[in-house]
């Protein structure tokens, strides 16, 4: 039982935070004048960019 409730609270944060950042990046896709099309485009480049910029960071950490 409290093995499950730690994983539905680290769902919970993960969901919130994945609002909160959706929520930025709309913003500032509209501060930038961008459309719905480029508040996806953007999203999409930064969800691809993601993993590649992870894998830098820890292979920058571990130097």
């Amino acid at each position: 039982m409290a093995r499950s409730r730690t994983l539905w609270h680290l769902g919970m944060r993960q969901m919130i935070v994945t609002v909160v950042i959706i929520i930025v990046l709309n913003v500032v896709a509209r501060r930038l004048g961008l459309g719905w099309g480029g508040s996806i485009v953007m999203c999409a480049a930064i969800a691809f960019a993601w993993p590649f910029a992870a894998a830098w960071w820890n292979a920058r950490r571990r130097r």
